[in-house]
């Protein structure tokens, strides 16, 4: 279903924008273990439990926009994992916004490459300064 990574990882984000359970599922592998963490949430093991997460977070319909990073990918034939920033803001509400790190692992099967785990954690602001960074 999704040739490349990338192509995976865009119908993730898209399904979450849509807040749509379908698309969000699809991405999904439907064979392998799946595991899911929330940012402060606890670990979700297995389809109907993630399935059931993403229908009572998408119950309040669409609204958030995400800008997505990579900042590292790790590789092999079979499976790939991608540290990722995310960026959300709700729709309307600049003041509602949340910055997230993830990690979103995929793994390679018959039909093309699917999601097998995402585990997401609230992460701090960039603080704006005009100070240098001070290294330690």
């Amino acid at each position: 279903m999704y040739p490349t990574v990338e192509l995976a990882e865009i119908a993730f984000y898209q399904a979450f924008e849509d807040a749509s359970v379908e698309a969000m599922m699809a991405v999904w592998s439907g064979t392998a273990v799946i595991s899911c963490i929330h940012p402060t949430g606890p670990a979700l093991l297995g389809i109907d439990a993630i399935r059931a997460s993403w229908q009572q977070i998408f119950a309040g319909g669409s609204g958030v926009t995400l800008q997505v990073n990579v900042l590292r990918e790790y590789a092999s034939t079979t499976q790939v994992v991608h540290l990722v920033e995310e960026h959300l803001t709700v729709a309307g509400n600049t003041a509602q916004q949340g910055h997230v790190l993830a990690t979103n692992v995929y793994q390679l099967e018959d039909d093309g490459w699917r999601m097998v785990s995402h585990h997401g954690a609230p992460a701090p602001r960039p603080q704006q300064t005009d100070k240098a960074p001070t290294l330690h």
